[in-house]
């Protein structure tokens, strides 16, 4: 019973990390992960949800496209409503009126795609917070790991 219980342990472990790094694998080709944490853009983003955003030329955003910029300690997502020479003017799409200051050029962080990933982001932001956890769990696989090598070998 005890291994048992001690398979399906590490096996829920596993899976923590694939999905850990499942997250992360973006990153490889630009995309950078954020969590999603006010419903200003629900229904395209979802509270808790992962989003993913790269950086672009500044030059090369639109109207309707989400921009991923920081305000003061916050990232926010919100999407373009115009452009202008001092930077954008953007809204969330759940709010109600635009955003009353302008995004200036220099607050860009990147382009966001207009999906997030359903509850994710309060698994990544969890780990993020608990990087302890993370290095706990890779030991256990590790001892795991040299442990059924061990039995094979006898």
């Amino acid at each position: 019973m005890i291994e048992i219980l001690k398979n399906i342990f590490i096996r829920i472990i596993y899976i923590l990390i694939i999905i850990y790094l499942m997250i992360f694998i973006p990153c490889i080709w630009g995309y950078k992960p954020l969590v999603v944490v006010s419903g200003s853009m629900e229904p395209v983003l979802k509270v808790g949800g992962l989003l993913y955003y790269t950086e672009q030329d500044i030059n090369k955003f639109n109207k309707d496209e989400i921009l991923v910029f920081k305000s003061g300690n916050h990232i926010i997502s919100h999407r373009i409503v115009d452009k202008t020479d001092d930077g954008f003017i953007t809204k969330g799409d759940n709010n109600k009126s635009i955003d009353t200051v302008i995004v200036d050029k220099g607050q860009v962080l990147g382009r966001g795609t207009n999906f997030s990933i359903p509850y994710l982001g309060y698994y990544a932001d969890f780990i993020y917070t608990h990087k302890y956890l993370l290095i706990i769990f890779v030991i256990l696989i590790v001892i795991d790991l040299l442990i059924d090598n061990k039995r094979r070998n006898e």
